[in-house]
């Protein structure tokens, strides 16, 4: 895992942020149009299926109406008493009374056939075969009680029954309907008393009213209803039926529902509701191809808009991606240059995010690593100013040096030791601070040269200067920077000792205080004024600074602001000097150096 996460550190920010764009929008959108298509999908085939299901309820309420109809009908018929006395009396009468009988039963069939013009014909047959009807007739002289739709109405004992389509009967009518033109309703008229058929009513429905109710109905481009009776036996099928194979199951399943099934090598949907009072079932056929169409066709605004989508996320991706990988890369390129060495590249831009701050944060620190370096760089070109003063100034100390030595060997060579001491503690004085051009030296050289220093300066006011040197053990191998001691020493003795009454006393006090070295000289001369003490501090204390800020070269001389800019330029600003005075009582001068010894900073920690 870990390694895996390494190589994905190995990527380019770029493609991090193309991949993580790619993924945060183009797979959701995959997967919103995925289950939007299947979600449609579902919704679009429930939908057709209840709307076909509410066509086929409309339908066969429709044809429930015709049934009921031609139920009442026959109910009209047994109970009319013209019809009954007929079942009943139709021997005792003459023929006359017959025809009169006759034709009455007639004009109430007719009247019947005008009040619902969904029926074809009516007949009313009794026991013994003869018959009443108004558009029927017997198409020989064979009974009508040995027709198979007498027997069936005999069979259901007085129940109406809806037969279907007529066939092999023995009855037509004047408008020679066809078998399938027509569907047979009967009932049987039986005697309240005995319960005896006493005849059959037979009323023939226009298959045409069903074909209305049904054709009207479409669905998708081809699809239609269809009705059958309780034994899978066609009622009404339209001209160019998909298919004239009814799956069986329809008669066994529920009372209403849906199903896909192929036949002759075509997807039919089913849907079928049945009929309660008829036992008749409307079917619903249509082909499944139709709404797969209409799917498909919401499936491929769902891909156009996935499409759509992927394209505008990747062009966002790489906008984006491109919008904040270029100026890294950018920056990175600058940096390369820097680390080169050009610092005056920067970055150019007006953007307000991290990026553009961080160009503006580049800028400051190019420009900040530009100061520094010019600053260094005068730093240094002080020091070899410095140090090419202090050559020059050594060459004319060199020569005196010589001399002096030379003097020191005549006056020693004639007795005059005093003379001696002196002439030899001035060539030691210049021999110290030659030091073979070394700016660095140990301690011990540098307190032998101010050791020569008061040696002169003690045969100059003899008893006017006294003077006491401690240096604590251990502190002689200490690196110093050269001749730092003599300009304090000799202010201490111009300024403070010669200006006093009397003798003075100048102390020099070499110690460690707090990690770092520290020369103190300490005078008991007349002091320095509180207001010119201060302006002496802000003078030592800024006259540095000025001149580092315009750039110009320190005039450093042989004095304290000498040291002192020689000690922050080769030190830093943290060392240097102070000091501290009272008027009347002496002047104490400290210089705080690092502890060094043999070149390397002691570590005290």
């Amino acid at each position: 895992m870990k390694q895996q996460l390494l190589k994905l550190n190995n990527v380019p920010i770029r493609y991090k942020i193309i991949a993580l764009l790619l993924v945060i929008s183009i797979l959701p959108s995959i997967g919103l149009g995925l289950l939007t298509g299947f979600t449609v999908e579902r919704i679009i085939d429930k939908q057709a299926t209840q709307h076909t299901l509410q066509l086929i309820g409309q339908v066969n309420k429709t044809l429930e109406t015709y049934a009921s109809n031609m139920q009442n009908i026959s109910y009209l018929l047994s109970m009319d008493p013209e019809i009954k006395e007929f079942l009943h009396q139709q021997e005792t009468k003459n023929n006359k009374q017959t025809d009169d009988e006759d034709y009455s039963i007639r004009q109430f069939m007719q009247g019947l056939s005008t009040l619902y013009p969904e029926v074809a014909g009516i007949l009313v047959v009794n026991s013994r075969g003869d018959y009443i009807s108004n558009e029927l007739y017997s198409r020989s002289q064979q009974n009508l009680t040995t027709e198979s739709w007498y027997e069936e109405a005999v069979k259901n004992e007085g129940i109406f029954k809806i037969i279907g389509h007529p066939t092999d009967r023995g009855i037509t009518s004047h408008v020679h309907y066809k078998d399938s033109d027509v569907v047979t309703v009967v009932r049987a008229i039986l005697d309240p008393e005995t319960q005896k058929v006493m005849g059959v009513i037979l009323i023939d429905l226009k298959l045409r009213v069903i074909a209305e109710a049904t054709k009207n109905v479409r669905l998708g481009k081809s699809g239609y209803l269809m009705v059958i009776d309780e034994n899978g036996e066609e009622i009404y099928s339209p001209p160019e039926p998909l298919t004239n194979d009814i799956p069986k199951r329809i008669l066994k399943k529920e009372d209403s529902g849906a199903f896909s099934e192929e036949v002759d090598g075509n997807k039919l949907q089913f849907i079928y509701q049945k009929q309660p009072f008829t036992n008749w079932t409307t079917v619903g056929i249509f082909s499944s191809e139709e709404s797969v169409i209409e799917v498909r066709t919401i499936h491929l605004y769902v891909i156009c808009f996935v499409f759509f989508v992927c394209l505008f996320g990747v062009t966002a991706s790489y906008y984006l991606a491109n919008s904040m990988s270029k100026p890294i890369v950018q920056l990175m390129s600058f940096m390369k240059k820097v680390e080169s060495g050009n610092l005056r590249i920067r970055y150019q831009g007006d953007r307000l995010d991290e990026i553009g701050m961080l160009g503006r944060s580049f800028n400051k620190m190019t420009a900040k690593i530009n100061s520094l370096l010019i600053l260094t760089e005068r730093q240094e070109r002080q020091k070899r100013d410095a140090e090419l003063r202090s050559l020059q100034a050594h060459i004319k100390p060199h020569f005196l040096y010589n001399t002096l030595d030379t003097i020191n060997w005549m006056a020693r060579k004639r007795g005059a030791e005093d003379v001696a001491e002196v002439v030899a503690s001035l060539s030691s004085l210049f021999r110290i601070g030659l030091s073979k051009g070394n700016d660095i030296i140990l301690l011990k050289e540098e307190m032998a040269h101010i050791q020569s220093y008061l040696t002169i300066q003690k045969a100059r006011y003899r008893d006017k200067l006294h003077y006491t040197i401690h240096v604590d053990p251990g502190l002689n191998d200490v690196m110093i920077l050269k001749i730092v001691l003599q300009p304090i020493v000799e202010n201490a003795i111009y300024h403070g000792i010669k200006e006093r009454r009397g003798s003075g006393h100048v102390t020099i006090h070499v110690k460690e205080e707090n990690g770092c070295l520290v020369l103190a000289v300490r005078d008991d001369g007349k002091g320095i004024p509180v207001d010119k003490l201060e302006e002496l501090r802000q003078k030592m204390d800024s006259l540095y600074k000025k001149d580092e800020e315009k750039g110009k070269p320190v005039n450093f001389g042989y004095g304290m602001m000498n040291v002192q800019a020689r000690i922050k330029l080769t030190y830093g600003d943290q060392y240097g000097l102070t000091i501290d005075s009272e008027l009347g009582k002496g002047t104490e001068v400290k210089i705080h150096l690092p502890l060094q010894k043999n070149g390397y900073e002691l570590d005290k920690a």
